[in-house]
Formats: structure tokens, C-alpha cells, sequence
């Protein structure tokens, strides 16, 4: 079984390839595809870059040239419920495209006739106990405290819902109320993840998004997602690939 992992932060894909064995790397259409053993399960690691058409294209290229067996997703995202703080992971059972618009006052993705993309029931389950038990028993150990005191993260919880992908980054309320209101049991917004579930839905292969909660998706967005994206987040990340690669032993 072969795992892809995909990133949109470089330094997210920095942290995580200093635990890979034996790699080496193939570029094709300008992304760099690590191939190796990671956490002791065969991987690819690779950078999506940032939004839905360039995490579609490294999906596809992950699925044709690579034939792994299953995707996961991760990285940062902006809370949307109140309920979410920073340092909160979300697990997604179904991903959607916010900004997907046929006309119909819904996210129906045409032809597909589908618009809450479900993610694989074992592999979500298995990431929803992982990342639980990392956030409570192992974060300390990868997180400098004076990053966790910083962010105010003490405690952070894992949570299951729905994870809203579109090619903006919302940092204004008006918008961040409009997703809370339309979404179903929407838990944060990214740019990436419901793309590639849209891509592994059509390949028929198993895909999880998992995503650390970086901001409120408000007014301060730009400033607080910088902020956390140097000091925390490539180690939340890496420590959630750790956790769901080792229950997947």
C-alpha cells in the first residue's frame, strides 16, 4: 500500500520529509513528488501549491503516475463555527466547494450531480482517532510551549464536519457568516481539499482531509494565518501524518 500525502505549504512538506527514509524525488509539471518510506508506511509527499486547480492537477498526477492507494490531506484552514479556536483539527467526512455555483442555489458539481463529497468512512474514522489522541497526549512533545502559549493553545480538541474548499481566502465576516449559514455542519474553509476529493471520488480511491484550525477566517486573517503558519503549523501538521501513519501500521 502506498500513502499520498498532499500539502500546500512548503514548510509544511520540509517538516514532514526530515522523517523519510530511503527517498528520492521526480518532478513532473514543476512539483517535486518524494517517494519513500514514511512513519514506516511506503509514501509520496508532495506540495500542491495553493487552490483548487493546482491541488486537482497534483492529485491526478499523484493517482497516474504514483497509483497510490489512498490520499490524505492536511494542513491549515480558517475557522468558520464560532465553536472552532485555534489549534482545533478538523477532520472532514464530507468536503464541498463554496464557491461551485451552477445556478441552482446549490454546490452541485456538474455532471457529477453531486455536491458534499463524503470521505472514506475507515480512513476518516482512523484520522478522527488519531489526530485525537495527538492533540490530547502527544502535541506538547513537537509544539514548543512558548508557540502553544502564544496561540493560546492548551487544550485543543479533533472534531468531524464538514470542510468548505474555494479559491478565495476569507478574511472578511460577511463571508465567514455566509458559509456558517449555507454550509452544511461547516467546521472551516481552505482552498484545496474539496478539489481533491473531487478528483478521488472520480478515480473511485479512499481520500481524508485533515486540517489545524490557523485563524478565525475574519478580519485578521492575513496577519494570524502568517504568524501561525511560521511558528506552529508545520509541526501540527507533521505530528497528524505521524499519528494517522502509525494507526495505519
Amino acid at each position: 500500500m502506498t500513502i499520498g500525502v498532499i500539502c500546500a505549504m512548503q514548510e509544511e512538506i520540509n517538516e514532514i520529509h526530515k522523517d523519510m527514509q530511503s527517498d528520492r524525488t521526480t518532478t513532473i509539471a514543476g512539483r517535486d513528488f518524494i517517494s519513500g518510506t514514511l512513519y514506516g508506511q511506503n509514501a509520496v509527499l508532495v506540495m500542491s501549491r495553493i487552490g483548487k486547480v493546482a491541488a486537482a492537477v497534483t492529485a491526478a498526477l499523484l493517482l497516474e503516475h504514483f497509483k497510490v492507494d489512498k490520499i490524505l490531506i492536511c494542513g491549515t484552514a480558517g475557522g468558520v463555527d464560532p465553536q472552532m479556536n485555534v489549534g482545533d483539527i478538523v477532520v472532514a467526512d464530507y468536503s464541498v466547494q463554496h464557491d461551485m455555483n451552477p445556478g441552482d442555489n446549490s454546490f452541485r458539481i456538474p455532471l457529477l450531480d453531486v455536491d458534499y463529497l463524503k470521505s472514506d468512512e475507515a480512513l476518516t474514522s482512523l484520522a478522527l482517532q488519531a489526530v485525537s489522541e495527538y492533540a490530547s497526549a502527544q502535541m506538547t512533545r513537537d509544539i514548543p510551549q512558548e508557540y502553544l502559549d502564544k496561540f493560546h493553545i492548551s487544550a485543543p480538541k479533533a472534531v468531524l464536519g464538514t470542510i468548505a474548499s474555494g479559491d478565495q481566502f476569507i478574511c472578511e465576516k460577511e463571508k465567514n457568516t455566509w458559509l456558517y449559514e449555507h454550509v452544511k455542519n461547516i467546521k472551516c474553509v481552505e482552498m484545496e481539499g474539496a478539489a481533491v476529493a473531487q478528483v478521488c471520488y472520480e478515480w473511485g480511491v479512499p481520500f481524508t482531509v485533515i486540517r489545524v484550525i490557523s485563524d478565525g477566517a475574519n478580519d485578521d486573517s492575513s496577519v494570524d494565518f502568517d504568524l501561525f503558519i511560521e511558528k506552529a503549523a508545520r509541526f501540527f501538521t507533521r505530528g497528524i501524518v505521524r499519528a494517522c501513519f502509525e494507526r495505519m501500521a
